[in-house]
């Protein structure tokens, strides 16, 4: 069942453009970029037809990737707090601009403390 599920949510994120991470924010752009292109209201003949499909499709993948958002429970533990900033902070870590180059590549937790 579960990976039934999987399947589903990783179609409805194809179906709307979407990489394999994606903020709240940005599904929502996405969803609304899409439907500007494919509302079709601006499309005439064949195309229009065409249009209403592909808005039924975009409009289930967005309505079964909400639902999985909205579902989602958050940990408010202190591991779940701390996974989550650990992975924010390896993000910087990894980031050309922000990462501590070639010669620094060790950066502990402590010398965030403060910030």
């Amino acid at each position: 069942m579960e990976s039934d599920n999987f399947e589903q949510i990783d179609k409805a994120r194809k179906s709307l453009n979407l990489g394999e991470t994606a903020t709240l924010k940005e599904i929502k752009e996405a969803y609304r970029e899409l439907v500007k292109r494919y509302h079709p209201d601006r499309y005439k003949g064949r195309k229009k037809k065409e249009f209403e499909e592909r808005m039924k499709e975009i409009n289930k993948a967005y309505k079964l990737i909400m639902e999985y958002c909205e579902n989602y429970r958050y940990s408010f533990t202190k591991k779940g707090v701390e996974d989550f900033y650990s992975k924010y902070m390896k993000g910087f870590q990894e980031d050309w601009m922000w990462g501590p180059g070639k010669e620094n590549k060790e950066i502990k937790k402590d010398d965030y403390r403060g910030i």
